[in-house]
Formats: C-alpha cells, sequence, structure tokens
C-alpha cells in the first residue's frame, strides 16, 4: 500500500507539468520574434555613450482616424441623396513594397507616401510585441523600448511551465531595441529603414556577484526578419481582398562584395583626423550614413538632404567627464551636479563624384568646438571599413 502511495505521487508532479501546458497557454514553437517590454522588468540601465531621446509632447502623433470603406461611403451618400461619382472614373493605385539591397544593407521601398506609411508603421510595432519610445513625425522617425526576445530561451517543457509563471526565472541576459525611419523618395515613393541595437548582460566585481549592461552586436538578420514582417503588414493594410504574399520580394540594388576597405580617414597636417572619404556615390552614402547614425546610438535632430546634413546629438564620455570636473569640488559634493547635456553636431556629406567626404561640424556649421567631431569621425570611419 505504502510503494502504490509513493508511485501515485510521483506521478502527479509529472502530470501536472504536462496537463499545465495547455493550462498556462504555453506555446512551443520556431518564432524568432517573441518580445517582451524590458518595462515589465527591472530597468535597463544605458551606458553614457548611448543617447537616450528626451520624450517631449511635440513628438506624439493623434491616434489613429478610423477607416472608412468605399462602398459604405457611397452607399450612405445614396441614402442621403447626395450626388455620387462613378468608382470607375478612379484609378486607384495598388501599394507594394519590396525588399532592396546593397551589399549588406537591406531597407523597405513602398510605392506609397510617407504619411499614409507613419501610422500603418506605428501599429505594426505592438503587433510584434515591442512599445514605441520615442517617435517623430518631422524626421520619420520611430525608437521602441528595450525588450527581451524569449524565442531565444530554451523552449522546454520545464521553462515553459516555470517560467509562465515565474517569469523572472528565465531570462536570455540580452534586451533589444529597433529604430524605424521613413525617407520620401522624388518619385512619390518612400523608403523604410530598421537597424538593430542590443544590451548584453555581463557578470562584474571580484567574486563575480554583480551585473551590468554593455553594449552588443547588432543584428542583421532582425533587421531583415523585421523587414519582410512589415512588407507583410503593409500588404494586409492597403491589399486587404488580395491574395496574401508569404515573403516579400527581395531587389538587389548593388550586391557586390568588396574586398578593399570602403572608407579613408583624411587627416590634417598636424595628424589629427579632418574627414573621412567614403567610396560611394552620394545617394549611396546618404543612405549607408544614415543607417550608421541610427545603429550608432545618435540623437537624429534633424536631416537635410539637399544640403548633405544629418543634425545629431550626441554625448561623448571624455567631453562628458571633462566638463563634470570643470565645475568644481563643491558642485558635486552639495548634490547640485546636473546631467551634461549632449551637444548637437552637423554630419555634413559633400559630393564628389564617386565618393563622398564627410565632415562633423558644429551645429551652426562651424569648426567643432568640443574637441569631439574627431572622435565621431573615428567611430564612422571603423564602421565604415
Amino acid at each position: 500500500m505504502i510503494k502504490r502511495s509513493l508511485r501515485v505521487a510521483t506521478l502527479c508532479p509529472a502530470l501536472l507539468v504536462l496537463g499545465g501546458c495547455s493550462a498556462l497557454g504555453i506555446n512551443f514553437s520556431d518564432d524568432k520574434v517573441q518580445y517582451e517590454a524590458s518595462n515589465t522588468r527591472a530597468n535597463l540601465e544605458v551606458p553614457p555613450d548611448l543617447a537616450n531621446i528626451p520624450n517631449e509632447n511635440r513628438f506624439e502623433v493623434p491616434s489613429r482616424p478610423s477607416i472608412v470603406s468605399a462602398n459604405a461611403e457611397q452607399a450612405r451618400a445614396q441614402l442621403a441623396g447626395e450626388v455620387v461619382e462613378e468608382r470607375g472614373a478612379i484609378v486607384q493605385r495598388v501599394v507594394t513594397s519590396k525588399i532592396m539591397r546593397d551589399g549588406s544593407e537591406r531597407w523597405l521601398r513602398v510605392n506609397a507616401d510617407a504619411e499614409q506609411l507613419w501610422t500603418v508603421v506605428q501599429d505594426f510595432w505592438p503587433s510584434v510585441g515591442l512599445v514605441i519610445k520615442n517617435q517623430n513625425p518631422k524626421t520619420g522617425y520611430m525608437e521602441t523600448e528595450w525588450a527581451e526576445n524569449k524565442a531565444k530561451l530554451p523552449q522546454d517543457i520545464i521553462r515553459g511551465t516555470i517560467g509562465k509563471v515565474l517569469d523572472f526565472a528565465y531570462s536570455t541576459g540580452e534586451r533589444d531595441q529597433y529604430r524605424c525611419r521613413i525617407e520620401r523618395n522624388a518619385d512619390g515613393s518612400s523608403d523604410i529603414f530598421i537597424t538593430h541595437r542590443s544590451m548584453v548582460e555581463v557578470v562584474t566585481g571580484s567574486q563575480n556577484d554583480s551585473t551590468m549592461w554593455q553594449p552588443g552586436p547588432a543584428d542583421p538578420t532582425m533587421e531583415a526578419e523585421m523587414l519582410q514582417r512589415l512588407a507583410l503588414r503593409i500588404d494586409e493594410e492597403f491589399n486587404p481582398e488580395a491574395e496574401p504574399i508569404k515573403k516579400a520580394e527581395v531587389a538587389a540594388v548593388v550586391d557586390v562584395t568588396k574586398k578593399e576597405a570602403r572608407s579613408d580617414l583624411v587627416k590634417a597636417e598636424d595628424g589629427s583626423v579632418e574627414a573621412v572619404m567614403l567610396k560611394e556615390p552620394f545617394d549611396r552614402a546618404w543612405r549607408t550614413v544614415g543607417l550608421l547614425v541610427d545603429r550608432m546610438g545618435f540623437e537624429l535632430v534633424d536631416r537635410d538632404r539637399v544640403a548633405g546634413n544629418f543634425m545629431v546629438r550626441y554625448l561623448d564620455p571624455e567631453y562628458e567627464k571633462h566638463v563634470k570636473s570643470e565645475r568644481g569640488f563643491f558642485t558635486r559634493v552639495f548634490g547640485s551636479d546636473k546631467a551634461v547635456e549632449a551637444p548637437e553636431y552637423r554630419i555634413h556629406l559633400s559630393d564628389e563624384g564617386a565618393s563622398t567626404r564627410i565632415l562633423v561640424l558644429g551645429a551652426d556649421g562651424a569648426e567643432d568646438e568640443t574637441g569631439v567631431a574627431k572622435n565621431i569621425l573615428t567611430l564612422l570611419a571603423e564602421q565604415l571599413r
């Protein structure tokens, strides 16, 4: 009798675990994206060299208006006795999206105005489990909150059961953030760029008893994944009655693997960095630098393609230390040491035919007075190798 009771006691936990899968709603899948916003967990401390964008009311976008179908509007007008024009006189443009590729860079080209796409992209991020942190319709820019991709966790039954109840027991030790930028083209189409950034939790301390977050590598595969999903979302939005596409078409603009360096540092007579010469024509260089600005964590204030300017804010760690050291001892002791404001810089692209010269200037277009311009140029050159 005792042995029989022991067998029943042993089987109960296993049956509870197996039965709990359906009760807890556990879904084992091979989906690459299962995001959980990091603001539901402990705060993620961002290093000082990764500039945050201030959350201002002017960046907020009004809620999306309701969509009224053409058939419903026509029926309403007929009942009201209004004159209705024949729909055959209007040719509706079919909105299509295509993933463009230039070497390792990919972006989405859509034959629709940026204004039409803005609210669609707004709705897209929550659909993949991400929260929009900052947005600016003026620059066509969105940034998501840091989030954990639960798809990277082992999809076993123990994790699926315990982790569903005690979520803090399982963590990837990684957080992802995406930046999205919409640019208008002269032909009326729009380009959508998505860049990925990551933070990795590392063990620190002499006894390995503490952890800290540090920047991790960007993942081009996740950028491609998000572009594919956004292409599908756009197709569903603008072509609801059409047969859904399974995969967005990829068009190779230039798919040439270059072994030589893409850029050279230009130095002054005293050996200081003066500029970066990018071996690409202006159109390609504008796209390349725009993606780097997003990936490197600069705060994009404004951009002017005609003038070749990216206006950014960036807080250099050495510059921050220098400013704080000049404030004096008493300022630090009595707790009135305010955060150092990130200076504004102008990344200027100059068209030189087959190449493009990149300069970093002050906000007013004059020579930089903070001494950080050469550091930014060096960072850009490293990414453009």
